[in-house]
């Protein structure tokens, strides 16, 4: 069960972190990259834990070199999903902003069909005030930027793969 009180500022969405991609690729198979463990372990080259479950696992190491609870994800789970549609999970910050660490986030991914693929909107909320979190913020700019731009690579030389 996910604790209210670990939220920096649960519910809100003042100046959350926004991305939208348009992936030529279908939502099933988009929502998929995000849900399998193997797969997202595969496009991120990094191991994830996935349980598709509300409560769920939603984790990701993205440094296995350093201690348990600084690695990545550890200890994030999944709020809510609708298949091929939306997924949601809590977020931790990194663990260079250590004093915030342990104060979660929460991110909504959202997969819309369009006539070529899929819009995906990447909207990363609940951040706290103060400059800590302008860091934060920051941080997370640059690095869904850079999660969004390995998954529309893998997903390119996936469709290159299948033909």
């Amino acid at each position: 069960m996910v604790d209210r009180g670990a939220f920096a500022d649960p519910g809100s969405f003042r100046d959350p972190v926004m991305e939208v991609r348009r992936l030529a690729s279908s939502p099933e198979h988009v929502f998929q990259a995000f849900t399998d463990a193997e797969l997202m372990s595969e496009w991120l080259e990094a191991p994830a834990t996935i349980d598709l479950e509300v409560g769920g696992r939603y984790e990701i190491l993205f440094d296995e070199d350093q201690p348990l609870g600084s690695q990545g994800s550890e200890g994030c789970q999944i709020l809510a999903f609708i298949p091929d549609e939306m997924l949601a999970f809590t977020w931790n910050s990194p663990p260079a902003l250590a004093d915030i660490r342990n104060q979660l986030t929460f991110v909504i991914v959202r997969f819309a069909r369009v006539a070529d693929g899929t819009i995906l909107t990447l909207t990363h909320a609940g951040h706290g005030e103060g400059h800590i979190w302008d860091e934060n913020r920051a941080y997370f700019v640059r690095a869904w930027g850079l999660l969004l731009d390995a998954l529309e690579a893998w997903l390119a030389n996936t469709r290159l793969r299948q033909r």
